[in-house]
């Protein structure tokens, strides 16, 4: 089986470049790297020319996101006759038998849509969420595992989910013939959620994959994470239910759910504002940069609520990403 690794890069050059090194220390053989360039606004193609000179780079005209990124490089791989995509994120490290759990995986479950066993960077314990489920009274998705230390017994394994997260996704070809691409209006999160749940309803498992080990840093192209997070997972956690329920579903969550927080994320913002212009005016001296963060954060949540109802999506304000 013909794999292709796909690493979207954006100004993680560094990284990308240790995320590839690692995949080349695997005992996996038959696979090819790609890298596509999201528009990085630095030397990162170079950096990769001089590093890396054999890997295949794409680069982008503008920065598409995760979706449009990655549906770039996919695209890409079914012209090569790929039989798979590996779909990576440049800041991970990947075990030396990484591409063989999948590999091995897959052959017992042909069809299905795989996910990696994630670890934080530089830990042996401590798991990253490896996907979730829905939860349909609390009108969310519960990460899992829920408790992140890892007791060598509870994710042993292989587990379904109703989705595996984007850090690692190991694709079948078929499945992108039959589900199609990444919906490129998400930009930001969410978009690997999305596409998991319209595969499941096509009959498509996903799967999460306990033999399959990466470490991953997360977040790494961000500067400061919280405020496009808060921003993206307020909009695009609406425009998912808007995708993939009825629109009674969708009015009646909006009513029970989504007014109640919007007003105690407004409440939340009142107060870090007044508690900023009062240190302002009075301590200044004690204006902290998470404070401003903090502040910034409930900012990009409402308007990543009011951008959903404009219909505004794409990759957002730019003064989030300050």
């Amino acid at each position: 089986m013909l794999v292709y690794v796909i690493i979207l890069n954006y100004k993680g050059k560094e990284d990308t470049v240790a995320c590839v090194r690692s995949l080349f220390q695997m005992n996996a053989l038959n696979f090819e790297v790609i890298i596509v360039d999201n528009c990085s606004p630095n030397d990162s193609v170079a950096y990769f020319q001089k590093h890396i000179p054999d890997i295949h780079v794409i680069e982008t005209d503008t920065n598409l996101g995760y979706a449009g990124g990655n549906n770039v490089g996919i695209k890409y791989a079914l012209k090569q006759g790929a039989d798979a995509v590996l779909i990576l994120n440049n800041d991970t490290i990947v075990d030396q038998n990484f591409l063989n759990g999948f590999l091995d995986t897959s052959k017992k479950y042909p069809g299905a849509v795989l996910g990696a066993r994630i670890y934080q960077f530089g830990q042996n314990q401590l798991f990253q969420h490896f996907g979730g489920n829905w939860n349909n009274n609390k009108g969310k998705f519960i990460n899992e595992p829920q408790k992140l230390i890892d007791d060598r017994e509870s994710w042993e394994t292989i587990k379904p989910l109703d989705f595996v997260c984007g850090c690692a996704l190991f694709v079948p070809v078929s499945v992108f013939q039959k589900v199609g691409l990444f919906e490129e209006s998400f930009f930001l999160y969410y978009e690997e959620i999305d596409w998991c749940v319209r595969a499941q309803k096509m009959g498509v498992p996903s799967l999460y994959c306990p033999f399959a080990v990466v470490w991953h840093k997360e977040s790494a192209s961000l500067k400061n994470p919280r405020p496009p997070q808060s921003y993206f997972q307020w909009r695009n956690r609406i425009y998912f239910i808007e995708r993939n329920f009825s629109k009674r579903e969708l009015i009646y969550w909006i009513i029970t759910k989504l007014i109640y927080r919007v007003f105690v994320l407004a409440v939340k913002k009142w107060m870090k504002d007044l508690q900023y212009f009062f240190l302002f005016i009075f301590f200044k001296e004690k204006l902290t940069e998470k404070l401003r963060i903090n502040r910034l954060a409930y900012k990009a949540s409402l308007h990543g609520v009011k951008d959903y109802f404009f219909r505004q999506f794409g990759n957002g304000p730019k003064w989030i990403y300050q």
